[in-house]
């Protein structure tokens, strides 16, 4: 365990004191990167094998939460590296950080409102900054009970996903955007979850209850893992059932 998640994990214990050092670090921290070092990591090896299985990648990418850009950038860049010009890039996110957490979600304050916000304007300055083409890139702001709609599936010609990741944190809010996402979501969709492991390996909590429920409402998948990734992430495989 990193000496930051020491410090983490004991202060989780003062709510207050939390979330005021967790504010104060992202403010001193500010500089445009990740929260997640192996999400890109996992992008790219997402790509990569969807590339060897079928030849080619006709699906496109979708990313849950963006904070400051870096990930959804890292996978722009993946994929102009990798030449795959046909994939659409989709990014959601509230841009007022998270909403106050409810039910479940209260657990052990981790996770509070407002954290991790940046706004679109600062998101598209630091992808316009790297080279992003902000045309090429759709940005769907609002906390996701009210951007996730039918009327938002009208507005842009959304495509089977490839690689899907979730960053978004909470158990509830990674149920809306499984399914929201759910006619776009087929055999051979990789799903990446960036907070897996943000309870360890309980299955009562966060986004593995999030995926177990999700399974069960889909008996016509089969679920295979691919690889876990720093800090809390695991990806997976979905196929048809046999």
């Amino acid at each position: 365990m990193s000496f930051k998640s020491t410090i983490e994990d004991l202060l989780r214990n003062y709510p207050p004191l939390f979330q005021f050092a967790s504010k104060v670090y992202h403010k001193i921290n500010g500089s445009f990167r990740t929260l997640s070092p192996g999400a890109p990591g996992a992008i790219r090896k997402s790509f990569e094998y969807i590339l060897e299985r079928d030849g080619a990648v006709s699906g496109d990418y979708y990313e849950f939460g963006l904070f400051r850009g870096y990930t959804f950038l890292q996978a722009w860049n993946h994929c102009k590296e990798l030449k795959l010009a046909d994939v659409n890039f989709y990014g959601f996110d509230s841009f007022e950080g998270l909403p106050a957490a409810e039910g479940i979600d209260q657990v052990d304050g981790r996770f509070f409102e407002g954290q991790f916000a940046c706004s679109r304007e600062e998101v598209e300055k630091n992808l316009a900054g790297e080279g992003v083409n902000l045309e090429k890139v759709t940005l769907v702001e609002g906390y996701y009970e009210n951007a996730l709609t039918d009327q938002l599936r009208q507005q842009h010609p959304f495509k089977p996903a490839s690689v899907v990741l979730l960053d978004c944190d909470y158990y509830s809010s990674t149920v809306t955007a499984l399914e929201w996402m759910d006619p776009y979501i087929q055999p051979g969709t990789i799903l990446l979850f960036d907070d897996w492991f943000s309870y360890g390996e309980s299955n009562e909590l966060g986004q593995q209850k999030a995926y177990e429920e999700f399974l069960a409402r889909h008996p016509e998948y089969k679920s295979d893992a691919l690889w876990e990734f720093e800090n809390h992430g695991k990806g997976f495989v979905l196929s048809a059932a046999q």
